[in-house]
Parts: C-alpha cells; sequence; structure tokens
C-alpha cells in the first residue's frame, strides 16, 4: 500500500473510530468513511456489541417530531452549517465535529442520535444517501435563529420558528422546562432574540 493510500486508510480508520465512539451503526460508519460494514465490524466489533436495529433513512422526524426534537435537529444542523460554510470543513468531519460539540451540550443521552444526524447532513447536502438537498438553513425573522427547513420554505408565520415557539412554551410547558433544566446555561445563545431576553426573563 503506498504512503498516500496508508494515510489516507488510517485516517479514515480514525474518523470511523469517531463515529462509532459517537454512537452510529455500522452502516452509518461505513457511509462517512467509505470503508466497508465487514471490515469496521473486524476492526472495532469483533467480539460483539455494535449497534443494532434498523437506522434512519430520512429526516421526516424533522416535521413530525415533537418540539424539543425539532429544535434540537436545527441546533446540530446550525452548528454542522456553520463548520462546514465558514471554516470549509469536509463534511464527515463536520458532521463529527458538530455531534461531538452538540452532544457535549446534553447533559443526559442527546435527543438528536448519530444516525439522524446522519440523516440531516444527508439531506442538507445532497451526499451519501441523497442525489440531491432536500433541506436547508434558514433564518427567522422574528428571532433571527438559524433553523433547518425545507428548501424553498416560506418564512414562518407571526408565531416564528420552532426556537421561537420553545420560547413561547417553556414558561408554561413543565415537559419543555424539565427537558432544558440542565441546559439553562446554553439557552440565550441558542434562542437569541433581539431585545436579549431568554427563556429565563421570558418566564
Amino acid at each position: 500500500m503506498a504512503a498516500p493510500e496508508a494515510d489516507q486508510f488510517i485516517r479514515a480508520l480514525h474518523l470511523a473510530r469517531e463515529c462509532i465512539a459517537l454512537g452510529a451503526r455500522l452502516g452509518t460508519a461505513s457511509q462517512v468513511t467509505g470503508l466497508r460494514s465487514s471490515m469496521l465490524r473486524t476492526y472495532f466489533f469483533r467480539h460483539g456489541g455494535s449497534i443494532n436495529g434498523r437506522r434512519p433513512e430520512s429526516s421526516e422526524w424533522v416535521h413530525w417530531g415533537n418540539l424539543c426534537l425539532r429544535a434540537e435537529a436545527s441546533e446540530f444542523a446550525s452548528i454542522f452549517s456553520t463548520l462546514h460554510e465558514q471554516y470549509r470543513c469536509l463534511p464527515a468531519d463536520a458532521l463529527v465535529i458538530a455531534y461531538r460539540m452538540y452532544a457535549e451540550r446534553c447533559p443526559r443521552k442527546p435527543t438528536v442520535s448519530f444516525d439522524r444526524a446522519f440523516a440531516l447532513v444527508c439531506d442538507l447536502l445532497g451526499i451519501w444517501l441523497r442525489k440531491e438537498a432536500r433541506l436547508a438553513m434558514h433564518r427567522c425573522p422574528q428571532c433571527r435563529a438559524r433553523y433547518v427547513a425545507e428548501i424553498g420554505a416560506p418564512p414562518p408565520r407571526e408565531s416564528g420558528c420552532v426556537f421561537c415557539h420553545l420560547l413561547q412554551r417553556y414558561p408554561l410547558d413543565a415537559r419543555v422546562q424539565a427537558h432544558y433544566v440542565a441546559r439553562r446555561a446554553d439557552l440565550p445563545p441558542i434562542l437569541a432574540r433581539p431585545d436579549g431576553a431568554g427563556p429565563e426573563k421570558a418566564a
């Protein structure tokens, strides 16, 4: 194996290890790295322990999921898009870095799994599982936050985007409060409003 090919293979293995450590199924790690699932199983799951079950093949959950799931999908997508667009990270690297940054904000198991984040990136860029993009980042005219929605989706109504809805529900919904109670320090930058108000002031 030539030196450049060896370097590329080592880098792919390292990337696969990162994906698996973040909860990726073998199929997802294989898509991201280009390495065969059988090879990854040999290297990382020789004695079992891989995540079983069918991975999500689309991002439809972005539309029908509960409020917290949709908000965190946009949170991850915003981090990923910033890394990919502004810092020119390759999609695979941006996926891993963005998911790690997102997961570090979660005191418990992340609401958005790595496989779901992968499907989201597929639909944002039209790569891996997709031949064309289906989703894009939009800017809410009310709170100015970036959120993910279908390409060409009209601006949200007066009630605003998913983050606006989260701000409105937070003081009134005990389930939403319980979901974010350990993340309160992260809420103001995520849910920034022009007047600087966050859930604490809204309450």
